[in-house]
């Protein structure tokens, strides 16, 4: 078992890595929502996916190690949770506690994705509203409702909206 712990801290250090990449990405993204950049949205829209798959397949990778190290075969990629496996593998006090710090620094990684997405989110919805004002100046449309948060008139069929988004 003595190769068990740099094979798995090589794995979650590069876990890590693609979730900081990923979060690169998603500021990336809130700049193209800014600028109102059309390509560089779905070009961050397909790296996002690249990387995301990245980390799945890494996830399997993991899983794979600590059941051929360690017999665990009662989780699946969906249930896996190092913080279990942590717990449950035999190792040395400072192999538990080098791998709690990569899994605490994965997890503000995965924190600070969700706050960025969150943003962007925001911005998505901001910027919507700006559009719908400045349509609803241009068109003269204030007899008619207004755009909601998912992009569409209430009440109306898509067709007749002047613009359509899906986010």
């Amino acid at each position: 078992m003595e190769n068990f712990t740099p094979t798995i801290e090589q794995l979650l250090q590069e876990k890590l890595g693609l979730y900081r990449q990923l979060n690169d990405v998603m500021i990336l993204e809130k700049q193209s929502i800014v600028e109102i950049n059309v390509d560089a949205l779905w070009k961050s829209n397909d790296e996002k996916q690249k990387i995301a798959k990245k980390i799945q397949t890494l996830r399997g990778k993991i899983l794979s190690h600590m059941e051929k190290s360690y017999s665990f075969s009662d989780m699946d990629i969906n249930s896996f949770s190092m913080t279990y496996l942590i717990r449950h593998i035999p190792l040395s006090s400072q192999d538990k506690s080098r791998l709690r710090k990569l899994k605490l620094a994965i997890e503000e990684q995965k924190n600070q994705l969700t706050q960025t997405a969150l943003d962007n989110k925001k911005y998505v919805n901001e910027y919507m509203t700006v559009i719908d004002d400045i349509m609803s100046v241009a068109v003269d449309n204030s007899h008619n409702a207004q755009y909601t948060k998912v992009g569409s008139v209430p009440g109306s069929k898509t067709e007749r909206c002047l613009i359509h988004a899906e986010v």
